[in-house]
């Protein structure tokens, strides 16, 4: 299949589209950048398209488009800047995205489409795991997620097999909350954040690219899906979990109030989480290669 990508040279797509090369696909990667990041250089089935924003032109006779666009939302502060940069990039980006793919006379057979388990909204505390026939949240995040899930809907009301991948903490050593995870627990000082009961919804990065794939290919499948692993769990069982694989001490707890300091109000997609079950992915058949939270973070850890 030829596929287009958009967000492919970040720490998902650099994962994602050699695994789907080695299963005989070609990629056409939109990117800002003159050229390919040197990890996907020596790639032939590769075709590297700058733009910021693809045209109908360039979008004709894809088979699959993937957009994994938006800016970071944890780690950072939100000011009212950063607010604005996270809608852009994800609800109007998508908006213009869209309105091109509308254009085309031969448009992606299927579209992918990046969301996030923040659409069921935060807490602080236990919650029965959200499958996908939960209603959404009502706080910033959810209702982030909500304007952004709506924005693909006229590309399924004209015939196109539509996606969305509403993806937990993706784990990877690479980048992302595992990355940032690591350094402090290797120097002894890692633990539990605030009350440690919070939701961690997580998914190694080789079940996210090789679940997307799954659905794919599988032609029956399309609308939501939560990309996480079946075992979710809180933050003190992650921290304990990663202290363990990393062979260091788990006993500092950070408070919230630490957190807060750091990101005001972006620390709640630290401080909150959710527990959510890939009801779908389950029942549609797939398989994951990483179930247990020890056995994902050992392999990407290189720990025995």
């Amino acid at each position: 299949m030829k596929i287009g990508i958009l967000g492919g040279t970040g720490l998902i797509g650099s994962e994602l589209i050699p695994y789907w090369i080695k299963r005989g696909h070609q990629f056409r990667v939109f990117t800002r950048r003159t050229e390919l990041p040197v990890h996907l250089q020596p790639y032939a089935q590769i075709e590297c398209v700058t733009t910021t924003i693809p045209t109908s032109a360039q979008l004709e006779g894809l088979d699959v488009l993937i957009n994994l666009v938006g800016e970071p939302i944890a780690g950072v502060r939100w000011t009212q800047e950063r607010k604005d940069m996270i809608r852009t990039s994800r609800i109007d980006f998508t908006r213009g995205l869209v309105a091109r793919i509308r254009d085309c006379k031969q448009p992606p057979k299927v579209m992918l489409q990046g969301s996030a388990i923040g659409y069921y909204g935060m807490s602080e505390s236990y919650n029965e795991p959200y499958s996908e026939s939960h209603a959404p949240g009502d706080d910033y995040l959810a209702k982030l997620c909500v304007e952004w899930e709506k924005e693909v809907e006229p590309l399924q009301e004209i015939g196109i097999r539509t996606i969305i991948l509403r993806t937990g903490i993706v784990l990877s050593p690479k980048g992302g909350a595992l990355e940032k995870m690591i350094p402090p627990f290797q120097f002894g000082v890692g633990g539990p954040i605030a009350t440690g009961e919070q939701g961690m919804s997580w998914v190694h990065i080789a079940d996210f690219v090789a679940s997307a794939h799954y659905l794919v290919e599988k032609k029956s499948s399309q609308g939501a899906y939560n990309i996480v692993s079946p075992n979710p769990c809180n933050n003190h069982f992650f921290s304990k979990t990663l202290a363990r694989v990393l062979f260091r001490p788990c006993i500092f707890k950070i408070p919230s109030i630490a957190i807060q300091g750091l990101y005001g109000e972006g620390s709640q997609v630290i401080t909150e989480g959710q527990f959510v079950s890939p009801r779908r992915l389950l029942d549609e058949g797939y398989e994951f290669q990483y179930q247990n939270l020890e056995g994902a973070l050992t392999n990407l850890l290189g720990k025995s």
